[in-house]
């Protein structure tokens, strides 16, 4: 800054010029304003209350090219020089002429020896320090504002609270957005959790508490039902007579309809039907036989001995007779499936593979021939014949023509006390000794009763119990 009196250069924190003494609280302050190109000359130094001097500011391109353009400074010193040398009295009494001449004296001398009238360092003095001399007092309210790439720093309270709340309004828009997301996903979270608690987990638990109703379990029954028959008696020794007979079989009914057992009796009676026919139209008479050996099955009946919810299994008896000293019985077995209507393995089905079931059928065998031994034949013998025929077809084991034996059956069948095997006719013995039905596998896996008899004859029910009833 300068002295507003003598224009000397004063240190930033002067208080006194140091060349006229003047106090710096004193100096008017400078005013700045627009470069119009040529400096601005002081009009009526007398007439005038303030004296304007300007000097022309210089373009300092190469100096500083920072600087846009040059400032000039109106120094308000001259009038305020030129009013003091009128009014002010100097300390002797004395009118202050002296110091107007030597004011006007100053002003001629500051216009030659003063630092401003060198428009380069005019210029130089406001490069270097524009915000300084403003900051002083030196500018005045006009300026013109300098661009500048880097922002300015707030250099007060003020400012920085107002830069403050500038930002703090542009960050406004980005918290809103930032707390609606997050709303918005508390609220979808929370929606989703309700759904699952107040709809979807309820829903299964009653579901789970549900009772899953089971299929209706099927009640099966027996009735035996029957054929009528006529039977020759002796086409030899009693020509033309004839026996009426029944032949049973069972029917098994079930508490819904069911194609298995709907298939199970149509085999059955198919199979009794036939054999009913042929021998109702058997010859009772030698002479109507044409002189050939004809075999007639004389008496027959089919036996349920076991059913549970998944298989039954029946007893099959019968008597053919070629009209000799005597005719030969038969019992074979069959089982089925309750779900399919198909014939199944008895021995398979109670569990036994055929080489179980022969080391069952052997020890079976010689268990009842320790206590009943043939008449005419040796435990080994009864044993070796027996083991190799158990698995036969009974058919072709028995060397009798049956023509209409049940699909499937076999020498074994199951009944409530086991897995029963059926000997034939002279295999344990003489037929005098007859034929036996043994025990092999029992239910209860009971050892002692291995080789137990089993006495099933033409019940005419069921107990329901997997038991036949006899009669």
């Amino acid at each position: 800054m300068y002295c507003t009196k003598c224009g000397a250069k004063l240190p930033r924190d002067a208080r006194f010029c140091m060349n006229c003494g003047k106090p710096v609280a004193a100096i008017a302050p400078a005013k700045v304003v627009e470069p119009t190109g040529a400096p601005v000359k002081a009009v009526n130094h007398a007439a005038s209350s303030e004296g304007v001097f300007a000097s022309a500011a210089v373009s300092r391109e190469a100096a500083a090219p920072a600087v846009a353009s040059a400032k000039t400074v109106v120094l308000a010193f001259a009038s305020e020089a030129a009013d003091s040398g009128r009014n002010d009295v100097s300390s002797s009494g004395h009118p202050s002429n002296v110091s107007s001449q030597n004011g006007s004296a100053s002003f001629d001398s500051l216009q030659s020896d003063s630092p401003f009238s060198d428009s380069s360092l005019e210029s130089a003095a406001f490069v270097d320090e524009p915000e300084k001399s403003c900051e002083a007092g030196a500018c005045g309210a006009s300026s013109v504002p300098q661009e500048d790439a880097s922002p300015k720093r707030p250099e007060t309270l003020r400012g920085a609270v107002n830069a403050t709340k500038h930002r703090s309004r542009r960050r406004v828009p980005m918290v809103v957005l930032v707390a609606l997301a997050m709303a918005l996903a508390a609220g979808t979270a929370y929606a989703a959790y309700r759904v699952y608690t107040d709809m979807w987990l309820p829903a299964q638990q009653a579901q789970n508490e549900q009772t899953v109703e089971a299929p209706e379990e099927i009640i099966y029954s027996v009735e035996t039902r029957s054929m009528d028959v006529s039977v020759p008696v002796d086409p030899y020794d009693a020509p033309g007579k004839r026996e009426a007979q029944k032949w049973y079989y069972p029917h098994i009914e079930a508490s819904t309809q069911s194609d298995a057992v709907d298939k199970i009796n149509a085999a059955l009676e198919e199979s009794m039907r036939s054999d009913v026919e042929k021998t109702n139209a058997a010859p009772d008479a030698a002479e109507d036989m044409g002189g050939a050996i004809v075999f007639i099955c004389q008496y027959r009946s089919v036996t349920l001995t076991y059913i549970d919810n998944d298989i039954v299994c029946v007893r099959d008896q019968r008597y053919d007779i070629g009209w000799g000293p005597h005719g030969s019985t038969t019992v074979t077995g069959c089982a089925y499936s309750l779900e399919t209507g198909d014939p199944i393995d008895p021995v398979s089905t109670f569990g036994l593979t055929p080489e179980q079931a022969k080391s069952a059928v052997a020890d079976a065998v010689t268990a009842y021939l320790a206590t009943d031994p043939s008449d005419v034949l040796s435990t080994n013998a009864v044993v070796r014949d027996i083991t190799n025929m158990c698995l036969m077809s009974p058919a072709l084991g028995s060397g009798v023509d049956v023509e209409n034996p049940l699909d499937g059956c076999s020498h074994f069948y199951i009944a409530s006390e086991g897995l029963v095997f059926a000997t034939e006719d002279h295999q344990m013995g003489s037929y005098a000794y007859g034929r036996r039905e043994l025990l092999v596998a029992p239910s209860d896996d009971s050892l002692a009763k291995v080789g137990d008899t089993v006495a099933i004859e033409a019940p005419m029910g069921f107990s329901g119990s997997g038991q036949a009833s006899s009669q």
